[in-house]
């Protein structure tokens, strides 16, 4: 069982627990192992022939070409536990990396809520039918993440209409008079305006959409 953690000791600097953290995700990352080496599977493929022709010529199998076979295995054993091993860290971290995501949203949902100067709730109201332009620009670039960084407008938007599907508001789902939905029309003003503020590449490939890599 997990040691309960006393919250109120880091309600003045949780610093510590974010530094804990990032020690934790360095621990997992360093633990991929090497690949074997080619040569070596190839000595052991062909060992494993020879003593098996030694098998059906009915000859005597040397000392030293069996300990070699098995020192081989052995190693090829080591190695699957390391990989193994390395996957369940791979999960971890691809967990731990959800959850932190979720947990900064929610961070920045409390940051904007405290902040919050008068007046600002009814700025708020604007958006209760449709999808704010901080939702749309958040999402816009969590599609691309998922992408690889870099994407096709049209494989970017059909990203995003997945990870919000059921969350979309009653206008953003109506269309102009050229039939464009509007959250779709509103995910480019997005772009255009993350491509002006230099979080999107300018100058990508036709109709590829980019984060700028840090």
């Amino acid at each position: 069982m997990a040691k309960h953690i006393k919250i109120d000791d880091y309600i003045s600097d949780p610093t510590p627990l974010v530094d804990a953290l990032n020690k934790i995700a360095k621990k997992l990352g360093e633990s991929r192992p090497s690949d074997i080496p080619l040569e070596k599977i190839i000595q052991y493929n062909e060992i494993s022939k020879t003593i098996d022709r030694l098998k059906e010529a009915g000859a005597d199998i040397p000392d030293e070409l069996r300990r070699l076979k098995l020192d081989l295995a052995k190693q090829a054993d080591e190695h699957k536990i390391a990989t193994e091993s390395w996957k369940v860290s791979l999960q971890t971290l691809q967990t731990l990396e959800g959850r932190i995501s979720h947990s900064l949203v929610s961070v920045r949902a409390i940051i904007t809520r405290i902040s919050d100067k008068p007046g600002s709730k009814s700025r708020q109201k604007r958006f209760v039918k449709r999808s704010s332009p901080a939702l749309l620009s958040r999402e816009l670039r969590k599609a691309l993440r998922e992408l690889g960084g870099s994407g096709k407008k049209a494989d970017v938007l059909e990203r995003i209409r997945i990870n919000m599907d059921g969350k979309f508001k009653p206008q953003d789902l109506e269309r102009d008079a050229q039939g464009n939905l509007n959250w779709e029309k509103w995910i480019v003003a997005e772009k255009n305006r993350l491509v002006k503020e230099g979080a999107i590449v300018t100058g990508s490939s036709f109709g590829v959409w980019e984060l700028r890599r840090k």
